[in-house]
């Protein structure tokens, strides 16, 4: 949908206040900058910004996307900057994620690592490592894999992160279109529950939004869809977190995402948050690592902050 490039380039139209002085930050021609934003605008189907004002004034979907690139690119840099930057030693650790959302909190923890560890060299092997490859190649390939998924492996340890709940993220007027529907999810026995939940079958009214995954990797149709004999009326894949959110508010679909991502956003009244069925999806996350690794040191020194990194998630919320 859009690349790092383009948050770059509206991030830098922001700074500067029109296109030629942000073509020349960008070491572009205004007309190559314009041509890339009529690019993404079509892309996208929409205007990023008013023209003929002085300074420039962003849209509302302009300014979604001047939000998300203020957010992440200076931690794509301090990531770069901590992974490029020499080292006086050849000591490497190569980490695997196996779940997208994970990858935002995670980063600010193995960026302060490096910083604190200049002689240690952390890799990001694939932000979408493939889980099945990894439980079969890791031990050439990765160090350590974060990963939901637990199995009994010979001299694998399989550290436990933190716990996490999968949610239903909705828009206002979905719920509403939903509860208009479906008189029992507003029965009084429901309004006694703590928290409100949906059933699979509430998904064929939905398009459901998901990460760039086949469906027998998603938490969504393993544990709750697919035994259900359930199914929503489409799936699109959408690559970032952020963005998944700003397409439920605007009524585009409905999303599963960890609590730990939305709360947030839910006391905002953006959208709202449901359980995924009565008792919800409970999920544990994991590093998984060879305890005979020739880091084990350093998975030992690290892992400690990811723990307190993942559980300050919550007590942030609270």
């Amino acid at each position: 949908m859009f690349e790092i490039k383009h948050l770059k380039t509206l991030t830098t139209l922001a700074h500067t206040g029109n296109i030629r002085k942000a073509a020349e930050q960008l070491f572009s021609s205004q007309s190559a900058l314009s041509h890339q934003i009529k690019d993404l605008e079509q892309r996208l189907n929409t205007p990023l910004f008013i023209r003929n004002t002085s300074p420039v004034e962003f849209t509302e979907a302009g300014r979604i996307l001047l939000n998300l690139g203020e957010e992440f690119l200076p931690k794509i840099k301090a990531a770069n900057s901590a992974l490029k930057s020499p080292s006086l030693t050849t000591s490497s650790l190569k980490i695997a994620i196996a779940c997208h959302a994970c990858f935002q909190w995670l980063l600010p923890v193995t960026s302060h690592f490096s910083q604190q560890n200049s002689k240690i060299k952390l890799e990001f092997i694939d932000e979408s490592f493939d889980v099945n490859k990894s439980l079969k190649h890791s031990e050439d390939k990765v160090d350590i894999l974060f990963t939901d998924e637990k199995l009994s492996e010979e001299n694998i340890v399989y550290k436990e992160i933190g716990q996490f709940e999968v949610m239903a993220v909705i828009s206002n007027q979905q719920l509403s279109a939903l509860l208009h529907a479906d008189n029992s999810i507003n029965s009084p026995e429901r309004k006694e529950q703590a928290s409100p939940y949906l059933l699979p079958k509430h998904f064929s009214q939905f398009t459901l939004l998901t990460y760039p995954l086949p469906p027998e990797q998603l938490d969504i149709f393993k544990l709750f869809l697919t035994p259900a004999k359930c199914k929503p009326i489409k799936v699109k894949q959408v690559t970032n977190s952020h963005v998944m959110l700003q397409m439920v508010s605007a009524d585009m679909g409905v999303a599963t995402l960890p609590d730990w991502l939305v709360t947030s956003a839910t006391k905002q009244s953006l959208f709202n948050c449901m359980r995924l069925g009565e008792n919800g999806i409970h999920k544990k996350l994991y590093a998984r690592y060879d305890k005979n690794s020739r880091q084990l040191a350093m998975i030992e020194k690290l892992l400690p902050e990811a723990i307190k990194e993942f559980a300050n998630l919550y007590i942030n919320e609270h």
